[in-house]
């Protein structure tokens, strides 16, 4: 079978979105242990990757062949990180430290919103402060920073990626 030359520039970008597609895949098993499926994905995006490039290589005065592996790659990485969230959980543990009288108006609104809120009471270097602790989905991770800054801006946060979530109350996967 034969390509219309015209459509070759169409062929090589989308085979380089879906080799991206195919190598953020190929990490999410991979990572789950599920070895045998990422050797499958790994064999099939070096193909991929080694017909797209053939087509470029061979042919680097070619903008439009140029052009479609690079933006290919490009969209490709957005569509990854579009599959890698819709199909990992993940989350973030935010630390907030501030004034009882703040933390507290930052924990209530955070409830309202339906994300769990731990208040730990604590000293810091003014006097006594409160701690809160929220664990999120790494995609609810910009709105309650949005909370926390717009009750107050200059208060002391945290946020780091939590491995392991066990327990708890943690704000139901929006889909």
């Amino acid at each position: 079978m034969t390509i219309e030359p015209s459509y070759i520039p169409v062929l090589i970008f989308l085979l380089r979105v879906s080799n991206n597609v195919i190598g953020t895949l190929r990490l999410i098993l991979m990572s789950r242990g599920q070895r045998a499926w990422g050797f499958a994905f790994a064999s099939l995006e070096s193909l991929l990757l080694a017909y797209t490039a053939g087509h470029v290589i061979t042919d680097l005065e070619n903008i439009p062949k140029l052009a479609a592996y690079v933006f290919g790659f490009a969209v490709g990485g957005f569509v990854g990180m579009q599959v890698e969230n819709r199909f990992v959980k993940s989350y973030e543990s935010v630390t907030v430290i501030a004034a009882r009288e703040i933390s507290h108006k930052m924990a209530l609104a955070l409830r309202e919103r339906g994300h769990g809120v731990t208040e730990i009471m604590g000293e810091g270097a003014h006097g006594e402060v409160e701690e809160l602790r929220i664990i999120v989905h790494r995609r609810d991770l910009h709105q309650v920073l949005r909370i926390i800054h717009n009750i107050k801006e200059d208060v002391f946060v945290t946020v780091e990626h939590s491995e392991f979530i066990r327990g708890g109350w943690i704000r139901a996967h929006r889909r």
